[in-house]
């Protein structure tokens, strides 16, 4: 949705203001004239054009100050109200002047920002969602600064982060985006590679995937190896739509990953689940794994897998 300036909102308010009073004043004008141009003596259109323009001027001033009520109470609701909110969480969301401490290791503190909710459509928006991104990339670097060793959160062979970085994550970062997309992965037919080519080719499928899960990575797209054929894509602010079109379209590039001349195909399968504002991270990855469990026995069967 395209979004509308400040200034094309003040443009659009004071036009619509205008309109109102051009509007009533030739309204008050053409009855109030009317009238007077009827009188017959000159003494009395005199009297009544007088009138007229008394109550001309009084219906102006009060209009215009109809105007700008209206005028100061919109600017306050779609201007002033959202960024006051905004000053008001990012002013304490470090250090609390009351209670004379830090404070951003609160979930309270962190969820403030996310629960504003602001949609004005404007700049006033689109700073909202830059504190956000601001927010996680900070709790990002909070849970880099906390790791004690590389190798604790990262797999040795893939080189991707492993269930120990995700379950810091799902604690310090994911529930406070606006959106997330959880998707389970798993390897169809990897078991067969293993005992009918050899460990080493089944070894070498891990990595031809971790390599493309690398590719994948952004700062709002993390991959993951949970265990040995089971990966884990989190999509960070993508809406439900945006994050399986990415995948679809990386899955079809990966395509099948053994040999076209073995007598079996090995692929990916995934199931995925979404979670928008109020959402529990856990759940999610649930639902997620209970899809790609689905969608694996159903490629099973398809592919005629023991």
């Amino acid at each position: 949705m395209r979004k509308i300036s400040l200034k094309s909102k003040a443009a659009i308010f004071i036009s619509i203001a205008l309109l109102i009073f051009v509007a009533f004043s030739i309204a008050i004008s053409f009855v109030f004239y009317s009238d007077a141009v009827k009188l017959s003596g000159v003494s009395d259109a005199v009297s009544s054009k007088t009138q007229f323009f008394i109550i001309f001027t009084c219906a102006e001033i009060l209009v215009a100050m109809i105007i700008i009520v209206l005028f100061v109470y919109l600017t306050g609701v779609c201007v002033a109200k959202p960024v006051e909110n905004l000053a008001k969480v990012v002013g304490g969301l470090v250090y609390d002047d009351e209670l004379g401490k830090e404070t951003y290791d609160s979930e309270d503190t962190k969820k403030k920002l996310k629960d504003l909710e602001i949609s004005t459509g404007d700049e006033i928006e689109v700073l909202y969602h830059s504190l956000q991104k601001m927010q996680m990339d900070l709790n990002e670097y909070i849970v880099g600064m906390r790791e004690d060793t590389w190798e604790e959160e990262h797999d040795n062979m893939t080189m991707l982060s492993n269930r120990n970085k995700y379950e810091k994550r799902k604690k310090e970062v994911y529930p406070y985006v606006d959106s997330i997309y959880i998707a389970c992965l798993d390897i169809i037919n990897l078991r067969q590679v293993n005992e009918k080519l050899s460990t080493e080719a089944g070894d070498s499928i891990i990595t031809k995937v971790a390599r493309e899960l690398r590719r994948l990575s952004s700062d709002n797209i993390h991959t993951y190896r949970l265990e040995e054929d089971n990966f884990l894509i989190v999509f960070c602010g993508y809406t439900e739509d945006e994050a399986t079109q990415i995948l679809n379209k990386w899955n079809e590039r990966v395509g099948r990953l053994n040999r076209a001349t073995d007598s079996f195909e090995c692929k990916l399968c995934w199931g995925g689940s979404y979670g928008e504002n109020d959402f529990v991270v856990e759940d999610i990855f649930k639902r997620a794994d209970a899809e790609m469990y689905c969608q694996k026995m159903v490629m099973k069967n398809e592919l005629g897998s023991i």
